[in-house]
């Protein structure tokens, strides 16, 4: 008979007695290098040490490459154990005797459970297609697909669908062609609520989203009418890893090979619409940053990346990301600038193929863009604004993954400040020195949006001030957050504090919350990057000083978290503009929530 779970405190007591470094050390060569031990990673090719291993934390962590971990997800990563294997691996290492509990229910195979997604996936695929082009509950869908300007053969390429607003439309039609519970709701399809399990998708036209084998393995929605969230998508499953997918990568593919670069879109809809513009080369990121399996996934089909994101505010910042991975994978990152208020949907749908086409030709290197945005945030004629602008762009330069090549930049930056060459470049090599003193990362503090740094920052402050976890149940709102690999830390965070078991919720107790309970490897290795990241300057602050900083940062989010909702509100009364038909009482409405969330932003800077 299988063996049940080992138990917890075995688990804790294997944790406590299993020394990192000595596990780690059969695999890589290791040297003291202060607190910590230093080695080349084992889990990427690299020539410059930036695997770090903690003793104290017995965690580990590539500066490189992102992996993180404790010693139970080293040897599954290294191994490729589940959980329980490295543990029995562990334990037979030291002789210490595990006890096991109840009877394991564990699957009859990974890939016999994965090959029942894909089939769960499909067949859901063809019924929410089915629901939007055959039958009566798709016509308001038809309807704003068509209003949209995306054509009946859009739809059957792109397999779009639509799910009926009904909480168990889909899992009553899964349970009779013969689908399990266990598997509908493991595919991210079904909830499960205090009634039984529901559907997650309801209302809303589906994007079905497929790997490169052409298998689908997740879903979009995009709601019909109003509601929120506007778009809602499928969460990470055993088959499903948000940053390792791009919407419409499969049929793009061919033509990123064709023309020699891939677009790098957005949304479900711009994809769609250059599609049948004729623009076949594009992709859309899935909810979530531009990350390093992005560009390894792009790097295998080309050498060059236009980013074509939205004209506004998010999507400026959402192009900056790309520069924590410059010359990471040898690519030529490029930026197309388009009218403010515009996406590429609005674009080439108002200014058609060919205009289109003139701005990519026009597309400029994505370190000039960012150069000329963090310039133009500053005033040359005003001295401390100068120098700040300098130390900005000098920074970027210096955070980029490769040394530049010319010295076009500093002289860019320099005739900017009225100053000469011969400073800038200095303050370029002292920053380059200072960064080749620590491990390099491949998502630097600099390269990071403003949203994302606070979502980190915050996050790093609560891991190594967990007294501050009790304000933050009271008063921080997971909805402040935009990064799902951020928002799983927090959630975890959250919940590990409410336990209220009596036991101290101290750093060490956190981290192996956070390592071993992750089921996201994304927000593994962000965990493990935060919790690095914060020694020093964060542990040795005093409670008062972390509380000044846990409101700073906190008002920033609600600021952020601010502006995002009037922004979307602004779209939507544009779009109630617009209309055959205008809806007066609800563009006073909308009207009324920007005005009110103006001020609540202008209340935060008092």
């Amino acid at each position: 008979m299988a063996r049940g779970r080992i138990k917890d405190e075995d688990i804790d007591a294997l944790r406590e007695r299993v020394d990192i470094v000595e596990v780690i050390s059969d695999y890589v060569q290791l040297k003291k290098a202060g607190r910590y031990f230093k080695g080349l990673c084992p889990f990427h090719d690299e020539k410059t040490p930036s695997f770090m291993v903690d003793p104290s934390k017995q965690l580990y962590h590539c500066f490189g490459c992102g992996e993180g971990g404790n010693v139970f997800t080293f040897l599954k990563k290294k191994e490729g154990l589940d959980f329980r294997e490295a543990a029995e691996r562990l334990a037979s290492r030291i002789g210490f005797t595990l006890h096991y509990q109840g009877v394991s229910d564990r699957e009859s195979g990974e890939e016999g459970r994965r090959g029942r997604l894909y089939r769960v996936n499909q067949w859901a695929a063809e019924t929410y297609h089915e629901m939007l082009v055959s039958h009566e509950a798709g016509k308001g869908a038809r309807e704003y697909l068509a209003s949209r300007g995306i054509g009946e053969e859009a739809v059957e390429a792109f397999m779009l669908g639509f799910a009926p607003n009904r909480w168990d439309f889909l899992y009553r039609l899964a349970t009779r062609k013969g689908f399990s519970p266990q598997d509908f709701m493991a595919s991210g399809l079904g909830l499960r609520g205090e009634k039984g399990v529901y559907d997650r998708f309801r209302g809303r036209i589906i994007f079905p989203i497929r790997d490169l084998q052409d298998r689908v393995v997740a879903f979009g929605g995009r709601i019909l009418g109003d509601g929120q969230p506007k778009y809602l998508n499928s969460p990470e499953t055993p088959i499903y890893t948000k940053s390792r997918h791009l919407y419409a990568l499969d049929k793009a593919r061919r033509e990123i090979v064709r023309e020699g670069y891939a677009l790098l879109v957005e949304g479900y809809t711009d994809v769609i619409a250059l599609w049948q513009a004729g623009i076949r080369n594009a992709a859309a990121t899935l909810g979530t940053a531009l990350g390093d399996e992005h560009f390894k996934l792009l790097s295998r089909l080309t050498e060059r990346v236009i980013l074509a994101f939205d004209a506004d505010a998010a999507g400026l910042s959402a192009s900056e990301r790309g520069l924590g991975f410059y010359g990471d994978y040898d690519l030529d990152l490029r930026v197309v600038t388009l009218e403010e208020g515009m996406d590429p949907a609005d674009y080439v749908s108002r200014r058609g193929r060919e205009e289109f086409l003139r701005r990519v030709e026009k597309s400029v290197p994505l370190v000039d863009f960012c150069l000329r945005k963090v310039l133009d945030a500053h005033d040359p004629a005003d001295t401390n604004s100068r120098l700040r602008g300098v130390r900005r762009a000098v920074q970027v330069l210096a955070g980029l993954g490769r040394e530049l090549s010319d010295d076009a930049h500093i002289r860019a930056i320099a005739d900017w400040a009225g100053t000469g060459y011969q400073a800038v470049y200095d303050l370029y090599r002292a920053a380059r020195e200072r960064d080749a003193k620590s491990p390099a990362s491949s998502e630097t503090l600099i390269a990071l949006p403003p949203q994302a740094r606070a979502e980190r920052e915050l996050l790093r402050l609560l891991l190594h001030q967990p007294h501050l976890l009790e304000e933050a149940r009271d008063n921080l709102d997971a909805g402040l957050f935009e990064d799902q690999a951020c928002l799983i830390i927090l959630r975890a965070l959250l919940t590990e504090s409410g336990r209220g078991d009596g036991v101290e919720l101290s750093r060490e107790r956190l981290a192996s919350v956070l390592v071993e309970g992750m089921e996201s490897e994304q927000a593994r290795n962000t965990a493990t990057k935060l919790i690095f990241d914060g020694s020093g300057n964060v542990d040795n602050m005093s409670r008062e000083e972390a509380a000044v900083v846990y409101t700073d940062i906190l008002a920033s989010l609600k600021e952020f978290y601010y502006e995002r909702q009037i922004r979307r509100l602004k779209e939507e009364l544009r779009e109630i503009s617009n209309a055959p038909r205008r809806d007066h009482q609800r563009e006073q409405r909308l009207s009324e929530e920007i005005y009110s969330l103006e001020r609540l932003k202008r209340e935060l800077r008092r």
